[in-house]
């Protein structure tokens, strides 16, 4: 897959049965139980509701189903999802995707940043944030092959280290990260710049 000028952002990958997305969607890696894709500002509505069916979210409401409108209610009048949308796909390093079962239903959401820092040589690290598999029964084994495809795919690009960014609310998927070899390397701190 080419984007940006001809760059090739995404390693092509061997096709599976050619499978393609019946909603066109660029298709980055075929997985035994899902599929990843490009996101696209169709999507916008879709992963505003995985990220908000979240117990560290303002609108969560547990169940297995994504949330609607009526629960979820409307986006902040501050907030301008699709000025978002266009800065992350703008951005060679950023890439803002879907997880897709094998139905073509929208599934998950994930955010992966690639950063070049000076620290530790001047290596790259790549970062997972936002990340949301809807509730099921196979969540965690769509979970684990999309992130084996990530570390992967992120060793492909150069990066020394992939980093998962959450909330430390989110401690019910800390022992999910463990499984996969991830440990708890770093301390952050946050300081909002909202006003109140």
């Amino acid at each position: 897959i080419v984007r940006r000028g001809g760059a090739s952002l995404f390693p092509r990958l061997p096709p599976r049965g050619q499978r393609v997305s019946n909603q066109g969607m660029e298709i980055q890696a075929v997985l035994e139980r899902a599929s990843i894709a490009r996101a696209t500002r169709d999507h916008i509505p879709i992963i505003e509701r995985l990220l908000a069916d979240d117990p560290t979210s303002p609108e969560y409401v547990a169940t297995t189903t994504l949330i609607g409108d009526e629960v979820l209610g409307p986006t902040p009048s501050d907030s301008d999802l699709g000025a978002a949308f266009d800065r992350i796909d703008s951005d060679p390093n950023q890439s803002l995707l879907v997880i897709i079962d094998n139905s073509d239903r929208v599934i998950g959401t994930l955010q992966l940043s690639f950063l070049t820092t000076m620290a530790r040589g001047g290596g790259i690290r790549a970062f997972v944030s936002g990340a949301r598999i809807r509730a099921g029964a196979d969540s965690i084994a769509i979970g684990k092959e999309v992130f084996t495809w990530l570390a992967d795919y992120a060793k492909s690009r150069g990066a020394r280290v992939l980093m998962v960014a959450m909330d430390k609310d989110r401690a019910h998927v800390m022992g999910f990260f463990t499984t996969m070899g991830f440990r708890t390397s770093h301390e952050a701190l946050t300081l909002s710049l909202c006003q109140k």
